[in-house]
């Protein structure tokens, strides 16, 4: 054979075939390779073969007639037969017609009759003419079936029901079993620890409907009571390029807003409307805009005019944003370097930034006292614990330590920190006695008053002698707040002991 037959051949291979891969075929009809052997296209679905489609389509336009069996007479029922309904599983057999008595008439014309029928059907095949009749009694079976396991089902009132309970699913899917007693309660997830709420019944969702709403407007009466005013707070605003780094330059440069507190947010408010200036009025003009700005805002939903000034409204989300910047735990970390520019003593807080880009950042500064229930109400609307705590202010009272006098025996407690208490307002201080600078002696105020020590007022005290040690008592007052004027009789201690002994030496 010459090469050129060989060629010839080689050209002569059919078009679904490659010769760098015999083991797959050209699809023909969309061009896909499909191994070989294979009978469908995996693409198109289309036959690879046109033998094999033609043989197909010859199958789908003429199919195979139907072919029913002969079903024997005896084995033949009908949905019809009473008999049939009224059988059990033990197997009921009927009475024969000759146990019966009675008078055997002659019916040969009914018989005739019933032959003919007989010989009618049995033209017809039995599975044909009874088919309708088995696919009716299956379908009145299966509804028959549906409707009892309907009746049967349990009421199902907020979950699927467990012996100990029922089934709900906390928000990230965890099956959580429940009791009945739980309904309307919240808990946590025992898996996640995720927070999750028990539905309540559906017949009594109107009924705590109706009472959650009667105690909704029973709590618009007493939210004021939840709600924590702290008054006359000065607030500075202060531009960034007309700041003095120096002491006290923004003591006199503020505006008084009241503060209200509670767990939607922190309310400030000016009493003070731009128009109209200050109160004309007095004090007793501006008390009484503060009691109806106090019951405006209280209501929870406030209809009409508001009757201050401005008011303004800070998110819990920006109760965070909240920090005190006077004192400072370090002046390496102070905002103004350690500088006391909102006063000695007085303690500040930068408020949230406005919305607006050029807006100039806000303080507002307080004294000792306010500032605490100021910290105590943010513990409880917004849980900020230790709020301040770090920076140098003293969270609750301390004392010297504690001294009896000698002349009356009393205890004498002097305050620690006089800086914070003397810049706040609303502190009272009260003289509370006066500490020797040579031996640390101490006389009440009551007894100075009694002795007649330093004079009428005290003010020579400086230069009494001490009648101790002689010397110049010199001017260390020690003050208490009014109601810690005359605390409670001390136990005798220790160091009270050997003070006394010491008095008695000399």
């Amino acid at each position: 054979m010459s090469q050129s037959d060989t060629t010839s051949k080689s050209s002569a291979a059919p078009a679904g075939e490659t010769q760098d891969n015999s083991s797959e075929k050209k699809c023909p009809e969309c061009g896909e390779m499909v191994r070989r052997g294979m009978v469908r296209c995996w693409n198109c679905g289309g036959f690879m073969d046109d033998a094999v489609r033609a043989r197909y389509q010859e199958l789908q336009e003429n199919p195979p007639p139907a072919i029913f069996s002969e079903v024997p007479e005896g084995e033949v029922t009908s949905v019809d037969d009473p008999a049939s309904d009224d059988a059990d599983d033990d197997g009921f057999v009927l009475k024969s017609a000759a146990a019966k008595s009675g008078t055997v008439t002659d019916l040969e014309g009914a018989e005739s009759v019933e032959q003919g029928a007989q010989s009618a059907e049995s033209e017809t095949p039995h599975s044909v003419a009874t088919a309708g009749d088995v696919l009716l009694q299956a379908a009145l079976q299966e509804q028959a079936e549906k409707l009892q396991r309907r009746r049967r089902r349990p009421a199902m009132t907020g979950g699927a029901k467990t012996p100990g309970g029922f089934i709900i699913f906390c928000p990230y899917g965890c099956r959580i079993e429940v009791k009945e007693q739980h309904r309307g309660m919240q808990g946590k997830c025992p898996k996640c620890r995720a927070k999750f709420l028990v539905p309540i019944d559906p017949p009594q969702y109107v009924e705590v409907k109706k009472k959650s709403s009667a105690a909704s407007e029973a709590g618009q009466e007493t939210q004021s009571a939840s709600i924590v005013w702290l008054d006359d707070l000065h607030v500075h605003t202060v531009p960034p390029e007309k700041l003095k780094l120096k002491a006290d330059s923004l003591l006199k440069d503020f505006a008084e807003w009241d503060f209200g507190i509670s767990t939607s947010g922190i309310w400030m408010v000016s009493l003070s409307k731009k128009a109209g200036g200050l109160f004309g009025g007095g004090g007793a003009k501006k008390e009484d805009v503060r009691k109806a700005v106090q019951q405006y805002l209280s209501t929870g939903s406030p209809e009409g005019e508001f009757p201050g000034g401005e008011k303004e409204t800070f998110s819990p989300e920006q109760v965070a944003e909240l920090r005190v910047v006077q004192p400072a735990a370090s002046r390496a970390t102070s905002l103004f370097h350690g500088i006391p520019i909102f006063g000695e003593g007085r303690i500040a807080i930068q408020l949230p930034m406005a919305e607006a880009e050029d807006a100039p950042p806000r303080y507002v500064s307080m004294g000792i006292l306010q500032f605490r229930r100021f910290a105590a109400a943010l513990a409880e609307s917004f849980s900020l614990e230790g709020f301040g705590a770090g920076c140098g202010i003293p969270l609750a009272d301390e004392f010297e330590e504690t001294a009896k006098c000698h002349y009356l025996n009393t205890p004498v407690r002097g305050l620690k920190n006089l800086q914070f208490y003397r810049a706040d307002p609303t502190a009272e201080l009260v003289l509370a006695g006066w500490k020797c600078a040579g031996c640390g002696m101490v006389v009440s105020e009551e007894a100075r008053q009694k002795e007649k020590l330093g004079g009428k007022g005290g003010k020579g005290i400086a230069k009494t002698k001490c009648p101790k040690c002689k010397q110049k008592f010199g001017d260390q007052p020690l003050y208490a707040l009014a109601e810690q004027k005359s605390p409670p009789t001390m136990e005798t201690a220790d160091a009270d002991n050997q003070a006394d002994s010491s008095d008695d030496g000399a």
